[in-house]
């Protein structure tokens, strides 16, 4: 899990540093003439794909445990926002930053649950909590493959600024949020990790053990 976290630190520190957005005004005025040979359509493509089905996996992740520790109103509320960002009449704009604002508040949530407490769970939450290691792994295997697609598009977001405003229209203002959903995955994935060992969770050391292969 620490190479993993490690990971993260140098995929999200370096790149985005190097290339942070600039404000929508100076996006307009950076390139007045427009054109661009960027596959911004493909790219988004990608990026929105593996967001998407990171954050899905993350709150059925965060839902499970949450009904692990009797938040059954958490647990409901995750999943109303599962359909919500399943939901294509919304736009992929509203749909990523609404995914951004849920996660990271339940992460909050998750981390408050006292997770290495073996007093603060029952025999049967034991069982939802080993289940909530399955989604949550996945959750972390799809956000290392976003991490490089992420960075692609704010890199060419920063070469290409009027191209990117024309094409991704709201996107440009929620991909500068990825990198803090990530690190924010991260942290929360490292918690349940160490709550799962301290309640000898069943699976705690397959997901240990598949997130240190990465």
């Amino acid at each position: 899990m620490k190479k993993i976290l490690y990971l993260l630190l140098v995929f999200l520190m370096v790149p985005y540093q190097a290339v942070a957005l600039p404000g929508l005004d100076t996006l307009k005025s950076m390139n007045p003439l427009g054109g661009s040979d960027v596959d911004f359509s493909g790219s988004k493509t990608q990026l929105t794909a593996l967001f998407f089905k990171s954050s899905e996996h993350y709150m059925e992740a965060q839902a499970i445990l949450a009904e692990a520790y009797g938040k059954d109103a958490l647990a409901k509320s995750l999943r109303t926002n599962i359909e919500y960002q399943n939901n294509s009449k919304i736009s992929e704009a509203d749909r990523m930053k609404n995914s951004i604002k849920v996660t990271s508040e339940a992460s909050e949530e998750i981390k408050n649950l006292d997770l290495q407490n073996s007093n603060a769970i029952t025999a049967e939450g034991k069982i939802l909590y080993a289940k909530s290691l399955v989604p949550a792994g996945k959750g972390v295997l799809t956000t290392i493959k976003l991490i490089p697609a992420a960075k692609n598009m704010t890199t060419n977001i920063t070469a290409n600024p009027t191209s990117a405003l024309t094409e991704l229209g709201g996107l440009v203002k929620v991909i500068p949020n990825i990198p803090g959903y990530i690190s924010t995955m991260a942290s929360t994935m490292q918690s349940i990790l160490s709550g799962a060992k301290a309640n000898d969770i069943n699976g705690a050391d397959d997901f240990e053990a598949s997130l240190g292969d990465l």
